[in-house]
């Protein structure tokens, strides 16, 4: 009897309005909304598709700092610097989705962590300690990554010449750079089949799932993921440099590659709402839940994201030189990426709720 009345429960609640996500093969449109397919190409092609460009990116780097080190010269250096901010492009796309291994493992913090501490690093260099992949893996996550590489190699401002090059920052620079790799390297096998196969366990979301056993928790994951960059980007990346007037809060202050990871942050989220990256990706992602329940919201929200990533290529000159040059440059462009936010939060949220 007790089963009974629980059934009859369930199907007065199916009658109601508040949608659900059915657990079963529903179709699109249907009462119910079956994730699985949006879940699976997401973290299987998608995601992974980038983590492996990561990983390839890093490796370019490893071998462009080694090639350096062998040989300093003018085109050795250049090639470096290119690899560096060719490696920096796939990391901005991954902090759409920054949850799962690259946190869990720690590799957030010894791959991006952010301000540089130039002060422990100087003492670093300056000392007799080793500087050995082990060596390095070591020590604190401020000394590890992607900041401490591009300060090296580029210097405040961009303005290290050849000549400023040291041997302990040679030494420094090849076996950072091997550490980078092997930290992208723990992060791609964490996602993919023989190593820890996250991407299984985010498109296998539902009962049974120890992570999500919901597919509502994943499709919040996701919607999550997509809401983190842009809410860094609009309130921290671009506000807190043009707000002091200063470089010193520019994160790619070294490379002065702000516009092109900023703009990298929002392909990420186009790369995650599309279900698509690069080549890689041919069926639903987040955006395939916003065109079922309101078209008019798709199609609005693949604008402002176009809108927001146009507004910062249009940028004069450089980030450094538009916060004080051409404040309200971007102000217009901070505007659109929280166009973005705002639509994220205020317009998507509420059908991730509805579930």
């Amino acid at each position: 009897m007790k089963l009974s009345i629980l059934a009859l429960g369930a199907l007065l609640l199916a009658g109601c309005n508040k949608e659900i996500i059915d657990p079963q093969n529903t179709a699109i449109g249907s009462p119910g909304y079956n994730a699985a397919g949006l879940l699976a190409n997401t973290a299987n092609t998608v995601m992974v598709a980038n983590y492996r460009d990561l990983d390839q990116q890093a490796a370019a780097l490893q071998t462009a700092v080694g090639a350096l080190a062998a040989a300093p010269t003018a085109a050795t250096l250049d090639a470096a610097r290119q690899a560096y901010r060719d490696a920096r492009l796939p990391w901005e796309n991954t902090e759409a989705f920054a949850f799962g291994p690259v946190s869990t493992l720690g590799l957030d913090a010894v791959l991006d962590t952010w301000p540089l501490n130039r002060v422990d690093l100087a003492t670093l260099l300056a000392s007799a300690d080793p500087l050995t992949p082990a060596s390095l893996a070591r020590l604190d996550g401020g000394l590890q990554g992607y900041h401490p590489v591009e300060f090296l190699l580029f210097g405040k401002d961009a303005g290290k010449a050849l000549a400023d090059f040291t041997p302990r920052e040679y030494q420094f620079l090849a076996a950072s750079a091997q550490n980078l790799k092997a930290n992208t390297a723990r992060l791609l096998n964490a996602w993919v089949p023989g190593g820890g196969n996250f991407a299984a366990t985010l498109a296998t979301a539902g009962p049974g799932n120890a992570v999500y056993p919901k597919q509502k928790q994943a499709v919040q994951e996701l919607l999550d993921g997509l809401t983190g960059p842009a809410d860094e980007l609009t309130n921290s990346k671009i506000e807190t440099p043009l707000a002091k007037q200063s470089t010193e809060y520019e994160e790619a202050e070294y490379s002065q590659n702000s516009k092109a990871e900023f703009t990298a942050n929002l392909a990420g989220i186009e790369n995650i709402y599309n279900g698509r990256y690069g080549s890689a990706g041919t069926g639903a992602g987040f955006g395939a839940l916003v065109v079922a329940r309101n078209p008019t919201l798709d199609a609005r929200f693949r604008q402002e994201v176009a809108d927001a990533k146009a507004a910062i290529n249009a940028l004069p000159g450089r980030f450094d030189q538009a916060i004080i040059q051409n404040p309200a440059a971007v102000r217009a462009a901070q505007a659109k990426v929280r166009t973005v936010l705002n639509t994220l939060q205020n317009d998507c949220a509420p059908l991730v709720n509805a579930l």
